[in-house]
């Protein structure tokens, strides 16, 4: 009797979509990770861009090469070589997914469906984060308020990510804030949380234009923050509002910020540019704005 055909018997979009999903696949298997330790994905998702059935997002590859220690040259020169052959293909298939999820949900989700499904059925329209850091440099807290538009009726979950950069897992726990309640959580490997969100009454595009609601997030660790506080805006994003407090002696020298489309550029150590800069604050607080970031990776970094 004949098999039925699975994913590998399908054709990779082209050959260079086949070889970088080799080299991340390669990569991965080499960490001793499963599709389902990569973050942000699921694990059915991750299993297509492996295959190159799907084109990756420049954060996913980002998060290869920082996991799991994929060659970032090679990968990169795979990833543009992908992206020649695919942008005009991605375009497309974005705006047809976009209103296909408009009319209707795919299906029935609750907070055990998969975290991509969930995110299907809205937009996030608008960030701002509040980081507060210790006296060693470390991040104790931070506030967050999302404001975010439903793409069809009876949406009533979001789904979160979030990790603390060169610490394991045990770390973050989540509370509720205005808005919302917390309907699960889950910690997956390398650190990162999983929190599904119940928001405090259904959306529907044709008689909600937004719905903000707000959480905290704890950190309990003894290892200081990276310099550097990213946030990579998806399509629909029109506003990030990022806010940091230092606290004494941990105070930066010297404070900039960042607006990248590529995810790589955000992380070369050159000094920062002068037009970029952020005046000294004796208190120790400093903040920005970035509008129109759709598709950007934006943020501040320092120098300790």
């Amino acid at each position: 009797m004949p098999r039925e055909p699975g994913p590998r018997d399908r054709v990779p979009v082209s050959e260079e979509h086949r070889r970088l999903g080799r080299l991340l696949r390669d990569a991965r298997q080499a960490a001793g990770a499963t599709t389902r330790d990569v973050a942000y994905y699921s694990s059915g998702h991750i299993s297509n861009v492996e295959n190159g059935h799907v084109m990756p997002s420049s954060e996913l590859v980002y998060f290869y090469v920082i996991e799991f220690g994929c060659d970032e040259d090679l990968v990169r020169r795979a990833l543009a070589q992908a992206r020649e052959v695919s942008e005009e293909r991605r375009r497309s298939q974005r705006i047809q997914q976009r209103n296909r999820h408009r009319l209707a949900p795919p299906l029935t989700i609750t907070p055990d469906s998969p975290a991509d499904t969930i995110r299907s059925g809205y937009e996030v329209t608008e960030t701002e984060a509040y980081y507060r850091l210790d006296e060693r440099g470390v991040v104790s807290e931070v506030d967050i308020i999302r404001v975010i538009s439903p793409l069809y009726p009876g949406v009533s979950l979001a789904c979160l990510t979030h990790n603390y950069h060169n610490d394991a897992a045990g770390v973050l726990t989540v509370e509720a804030g205005q808005g919302c309640t917390i309907a699960s959580t889950r910690e997956m490997r390398f650190g990162y949380l999983s929190v599904i969100i119940r928001l405090h009454r259904e959306l529907d595009p044709r008689t909600d234009d937004s719905y903000a609601f707000s959480y905290r997030l704890k950190v309990d660790s003894s290892i200081p923050c990276r310099p550097m506080l990213r946030y990579r805006a998806r399509p629909g994003r029109r506003r990030y509002a990022l806010r940091v407090l230092f606290t004494p002696p941990a105070l930066p020298r010297e404070v900039w910020w960042f607006r990248e489309r590529d995810l790589f550029e955000t992380e070369r150590a050159a000094p920062a540019r002068p037009d970029r800069l952020i005046p000294d604050n004796a208190s120790g607080f400093y903040f920005q704005d970035f509008t129109g970031v759709d598709e950007f990776h934006s943020g501040l970094a320092w120098n300790w």
